[in-house]
């Protein structure tokens, strides 16, 4: 459900709910597994929140609260410098909603930390369908709400489990001509640079202390999945490279290769190749 500052004009019909927008800004909400999430964007700013947890945007900061159940006072507040994007990504297979921030941007230790997020109510409960359309909505109007916090990114997308608060989940951030993703190595804090796939077959890995070793791949076949690594090979089967993306599941990992197989490939354009993600 979504209305503004003027009362709620969108009806209790989820198929005939719609935002509208004033000065007073907007407010949306949809549930989902933890309860009722409440999007509020005013001036600029967004809040989100769920039970027992809110975050704030501004143009300067992404604070985190952790409320206490009885005393506001004892409220645990975390809050990031917004020096990189912020970005809203959607699960590739679950359909969770996760807010991402760039952290130490330019430097050797940039990378993403989610630092919100939710999953969606399951498709067996009661009204499921109509609570995962609410929860698009919202999704689709927070976005617009930060895009000017990234403007270099079409869309970005989340893979992977929940648990650990998505501190575990990859980042695909799509720029247009290229995906970057981002996985989060072990001891790590953060999601960092693992590999970026080009529209035209160009693939730069993560290449430690190195530059990124380049290749190119043009078929989907040259893109599978051994263990935990995303592997690259060419026409002859002769491994150009493999990136290691732990925490994933077997076909979190496989969706991934997928989808990035999809976007290199050239022999079958007509299929939707070169698309982010596949229709």
């Amino acid at each position: 459900m979504c209305r503004d500052g003027r009362g709620d004009r969108a009806g209790l019909g989820y198929a005939r709910r719609v935002a509208y927008r004033d000065d007073a800004g907007d407010t949306c909400q949809a549930p989902t597994a933890e309860g009722a999430l409440r999007a509020e964007l005013a001036g600029g700013d967004l809040r989100l929140a769920v039970t027992g947890r809110s975050l704030h945007v501004t143009d300067q900061f992404a604070t985190l609260v952790e409320h206490h159940r009885k005393r506001a006072a004892k409220d645990r507040r975390t809050s990031i410098a917004l020096a990189g994007r912020l970005v809203v990504a959607r699960d590739a297979l679950r359909e969770s909603l996760g807010v991402w921030v760039e952290i130490e941007p330019g430097t050797a230790r940039a990378g993403f930390r989610r630092v919100f997020g939710v999953e969606p109510l399951s498709l067996l409960e009661p009204g499921g369908l109509g609570a995962l359309a609410a929860l698009d909505r919202l999704a689709q109007r927070v976005r617009q709400a930060v895009a000017h916090l990234a403007p270099d990114v079409r869309r970005a997308t989340e893979i992977g489990s929940p648990a650990s608060g998505g501190l575990d989940k990859v980042l695909a951030v799509d720029h247009g001509e290229r995906v970057v993703v981002y996985a989060r190595g072990l001891f790590r804090d953060r999601a960092r640079f693992a590999m970026a796939v080009h529209d035209d077959g160009r693939i730069a890995v993560r290449g430690g202390r190195a530059p990124a070793p380049e290749f190119t791949v043009r078929s989907r076949h040259g893109v599978t999945v051994v263990g935990d690594y995303i592997r690259f090979a060419d026409p002859a089967g002769t491994d150009l490279a493999r990136v290691s993306i732990p925490w994933l599941s077997p076909d979190d990992r496989a969706e991934l290769a997928h989808r990035l197989g999809q976007r290199v490939d050239r022999e079958n354009l007509g299929d939707g190749a070169g698309v982010w993600p596949p229709r």
